[in-house]
């Protein structure tokens, strides 16, 4: 006997998904025709971002609920938009599902991407649904910058300061934590990986505040985005290692382990905050603009010439900083 998702059927599974009609204005037409259309509005650039996240690869569902699985793909994608300083307009989404999942588990999938689409009035406006030996998820969001100030890799200059939004090191210090045996899966430690925040409201305020050099997101560790930008804007940097913003959960979770909080702050991947360079004048007003927001944001180093990337140590010794983070391959 047919039971769950064969009951429904892709068309009826579709109909499921296509219920919620929320749209912003940008959309024209959204689920149920063979592609999305949309707007852009006058003297903007698009931008298209994509990621897939793979069930055992990216996510473990003993841990992640699928609300929370729902709300992550869409933050790594949001968070790649508001690195280009752009505003996230509209997403689709493809699903390959196993069999074994349920209505209530693709609702609540769902409903975990709405939830912070929401906040940005990102409307799901399309996508492909498909069966297949291994459940994963792809997003993709379009969305719109200036065309004349979009946040790239290559506009590090010499000279600039280098910052960063937030904290450092909570995101893999509660992927550590849901992964021990630990019966205390403190949510306050955990939701930085399961919930982030990507940081769309500041890239959209520094786009308007400032004429903007080199950004990135931090998805893989702040030492690959480091090399990642040194290699786009061919220069060098050099950060401080007194100056790096460790978040509390990275300090406490390393007392609890074997793991130095440092490395937690420079390799620990998906945090999604911004790492920018400004001129030295700029960065002070950017972080006085962005604290009024409510964002702490601090100076870890600056662009150099040459190609390099190093780190000052307590010591005041300068030494090469490896590039390492999470790689896929």
């Amino acid at each position: 006997m047919k039971s769950g998702l064969s009951v429904l059927g892709e068309f009826g599974l579709i109909g499921r998904i296509r219920r919620d009609r929320r749209r912003n204005r940008s959309v024209i037409v959204g689920i149920g025709d063979d592609a999305a259309v949309f707007a852009l509005s006058r003297g903007m650039a698009g931008l298209v971002t994509t990621d897939t996240l793979v069930d055992g690869t990216h996510f473990d569902l003993s841990y992640t609920s699928y609300f929370d699985l729902g709300w992550k793909a869409m933050a790594a994608n949001l968070s790649d938009i508001a690195a280009m300083a752009g505003k996230p307009l509209l997403a689709v989404v493809s699903l390959t599902l196993t069999g074994k999942q349920t209505a209530r588990a693709v609702d609540d999938l769902y409903r975990g991407m709405r939830a912070l689409g929401n906040r940005y009035d990102v409307t799901i406006a399309g996508g492909d649904v498909v069966r297949g030996k291994e459940f994963s998820i792809t997003v993709a969001v379009i969305g719109e910058s200036h065309r004349d100030n979009v946040g790239l890799r290559s506009g590090a200059k010499p000279g600039d300061a280098l910052l960063v939004t937030g904290s450092l090191g909570a995101s893999q210090a509660g992927l550590d934590l849901l992964k021990s045996k630990s019966r205390n899966k403190n949510s306050e430690f955990t939701e930085k990986h399961l919930r982030p925040a990507p940081r769309v409201d500041e890239g959209l305020t520094l786009a308007r505040k400032f004429e903007l050099h080199g950004m990135i997101d931090i998805s893989d560790g702040l030492a690959s985005e480091l090399h990642h930008l040194c290699t786009e804007s061919r220069c060098g940097m050099v950060i401080d290692q007194g100056a790096l913003p460790i978040a509390r959960q990275a300090i406490e979770r390393s007392a609890a382990g074997d793991k130095d909080p440092l490395d937690y702050c420079l390799y620990g991947g998906e945090e999604y905050e911004l790492l920018f360079t400004l001129p030295p004048r700029d960065a002070v007003r950017a972080i006085k603009v962005l604290g009024a927001m409510g964002t702490d944001c601090s100076v870890i180093g600056q662009v150099t010439s040459g190609r390099s990337v190093r780190i000052i140590g307590p010591d005041g010794k300068a030494r090469l900083l490896a590039d390492r983070g999470y790689r896929h391959f």
